[in-house]
């Protein structure tokens, strides 16, 4: 997914607030991002330019607190940027990050959770655990985001207060959904039953934010990946605009940021 020649399912939203309302203005996939760097490397440069006030990840930013490394979030991003990449990847693999991260101590689970994820599959929400490297694990993709996290080098929420700019925070798009009384499984894929979730998500989510560009409704409805980068966006206005549903909880572990329900005003 992050070679350049490959059809991508990471994809990029950009949204404005026009008159205290969300206008998705631009929405591509990382193949499409200028320059002529890889594209993990094209995703870094762009949050390292700093052009925007928050802008969200739909990955995980820490570990559980059981496993962060002396010295917290800071050295957990310093340890997992001096982990070996396998040849012409940009991050490391998920079984090398989950050995570092572990340094010899056994999991006190198969699939530990943060306490962010916990609340979450409580409501029966799924959750990929960050040190589970097997089938349908979450940890090659934490170890993607803190090398994302590491390189572009700004403010990360909560660790940094909501009131700086050019914060990155972190999302969940099925959590956003499930906040907002929505369906958050089962719209992925190319089925007609998944094409139909994912076409009344994009109506429902149509009604919280402007999107003028038919094009990129289109995109939304036949990729769950492009609707998740679109749902991504409410963390970072959550994060920025002082809309969180939930009061930020001071820890290592970091926190999922979902948005209350807002609904955009007609134009």
């Amino acid at each position: 997914m992050w070679h350049a020649n490959r059809r991508s399912n990471v994809y990029i939203a950009e949204v404005e607030i026009q008159q205290e309302r969300p206008f998705l203005r631009k929405l591509q996939t990382v193949q499409e991002l200028p320059g002529q760097e890889e594209p993990f490397q094209r995703l870094a440069n762009l949050l390292k330019s700093k052009h925007f006030n928050a802008a969200a990840i739909d990955a995980p930013f820490s570990v559980p607190c059981e496993y962060l490394p002396c010295g917290g979030h800071k050295a957990l991003l310093d340890l997992v940027a001096g982990i070996e990449r396998p040849k012409n990847w940009p991050f490391p693999a998920a079984q090398d990050f989950v050995c570092r991260i572990l340094s010899g101590r056994d999991l006190l689970s198969k699939k530990p959770l943060r306490r962010t994820e916990l609340a979450w599959s409580k409501k029966k929400v799924n959750v990929r655990s960050t040190l589970w490297a097997g089938p349908r694990g979450g940890a090659a993709m934490t170890a993607a985001c803190l090398t994302l996290l590491h390189q572009a080098q700004c403010p990360i929420w909560p660790w940094h207060r909501a009131d700086q700019t050019r914060l990155l925070v972190e999302a969940f798009p099925a959590a956003q959904l499930c906040h907002w009384g929505m369906k958050y499984e089962r719209y992925d894929g190319d089925s007609h039953e998944r094409l139909t979730n994912r076409a009344r998500l994009v109506a429902s989510v149509s009604e919280l934010i402007e999107i003028s560009d038919e094009t990129h409704r289109k995109q939304m409805e036949l990729s769950a990946d492009a609707l998740d980068a679109v749902l991504c966006a409410f963390a970072a206005i959550a994060v920025s605009t002082g809309t969180l549903a939930q009061s930020p909880v001071p820890s290592d572990e970091g926190q999922i940021a979902v948005r209350e329900r807002i609904e955009a005003q007609a134009s």
